[in-house]
């Protein structure tokens, strides 16, 4: 009985414990995001030098706190125990191709946080830029300008906020629907089953990249839907040819999700404990979602991380064809389009090379990224 009492205190003082680091972490988080939103920008730094130095020292104090915070966590929580998240860490950090990948996301991340700061000009068009039209790259420009003037490196900067901001916001939206989905689907059975099955093979019986260009194209062609949605994303400062994206990559986005989870929740709802849930006396939702939602987000993480890729080229494509991002949003896609037009001369290369190496590399880090987290938490591969 005292054994048991014992383990009872244990956990009491683990949740206090827990509780403190969390509100201590809450405190020192919300410093840093006051420090960035009032000190490190344009306005207060001029040099960009010094700008870049100060985002690397506020990077490096980040990394830090990170650190001092999983570490004191993992103190409380698994000091004599095995740590799963150390596990599935050292999976990751041994497939190099996964740690190139991850190296990659950070970076992109980085670049997308830290756009304004990164970027030697401003986002602010001018109109006498027009003076610095095609200038090949030089040490003013370092990826030479395109034909309005502006600095190319800039536009890649800023443009790296859009593709992972669109990336990762369809992709939660997509996890969200699917999930949700897949859980009622699998668990239910039945005519529900069949129903959502049944549409979801409708779905995916057609080609995804045509049936999100025939939905971006009826948004625009309905004159009072389009000034909708114009009116919307004006509130919310984003381009509305990219929000029409953003809710068509979104409806036509969760299938693959869906069938992953449903598939799963086939497996999960006959394991043991879901049965001791229900005889304990647990309710449905509880069963639904701490039970059996819960289990399902490992190989979902997967599916996500290939799925970002997938997002920002499909992004890039609609804007190359001229379905995507406005002629002034600063969209990788858009840019590609731009040096499209001169790509027969071989002086204005550079305008096509650079957005398309930016591409490249931001969707071949979220791709082995994905691959690698999906070898790490496969149970089957001991290292």
């Amino acid at each position: 009985m005292s054994e048991i009492v014992d383990f009872k205190k244990l956990e009491e003082t683990k949740k206090k414990l827990n509780r403190k680091l969390y509100a201590q972490a809450a405190l020192v988080a919300l410093v840093l995001i006051l420090v960035r939103m009032l000190l490190i920008s344009r306005d207060n730094i001029d040099n960009w030098g010094l700008r870049l130095a100060i985002v690397g020292v506020y990077i490096l104090i980040w990394y830090l706190f990170l650190d001092q915070l999983y570490k004191r966590w993992r103190d409380i929580n698994y000091k004599d125990e095995r740590n799963p998240i150390d596990r599935f860490v050292h999976r990751l950090y041994h497939n190099k191709l996964a740690t190139v990948g991850l190296f990659i996301v950070l970076s992109v991340a980085i670049l997308a946080l830290f756009a304004p700061e990164i970027a030697l000009y401003g986002s602010e068009y001018q109109a006498d830029w027009k003076d610095y039209a095609l200038m090949p790259p030089s040490r003013e420009h370092p990826f030479g300008t395109v034909s309005s003037g502006e600095d190319l490196f800039s536009l890649i900067c800023y443009g790296s906020q859009i593709s992972l901001v669109l990336g990762i916001g369809v992709e939660v939206i997509v996890a969200v629907i699917g999930i949700a989905l897949g859980v009622i689907s699998g668990y239910y059975g039945g005519a529900i089953d069949k129903i959502l099955h049944y549409f979801t093979d409708v779905i995916m019986s057609f080609p995804f990249l045509i049936l999100v260009i025939v939905l971006v194209g009826a948004l625009r062609a309905n004159p009072d839907l389009n000034e909708r949605i114009i009116d919307f994303s004006s509130s919310l400062g984003m381009d509305a040819h990219l929000l029409m994206v953003f809710l068509a990559l979104t409806v036509f986005g969760w299938p693959g999700i869906f069938r992953q989870v449903r598939g799963q929740v086939f497996s999960i709802k006959e394991r043991d404990y879901v049965a001791a849930a229900k005889v304990v006396g647990a309710s449905r939702s509880s069963i639904l979602f701490r039970h059996i939602a819960i289990n399902t987000l490992g190989p979902v993480i997967v599916v996500m991380t290939l799925g970002i890729a997938g997002v920002i080229l499909t992004e890039a494509g609609l804007s190359f064809l001229g379905f995507g991002a406005d002629i002034t949003t600063p969209s990788w896609g858009r840019l590609l389009s731009e040096g499209n037009s001169f790509v027969t001369q071989s002086k204005y290369l550079y305008l096509a090379l650079f957005p398309g190496i930016a591409l490249f590399l931001t969707i071949l880090g979220f791709t082995t990224l994905g691959d690698g987290i999906r070898d790490a938490i496969d149970p089957r591969l001991k290292l």
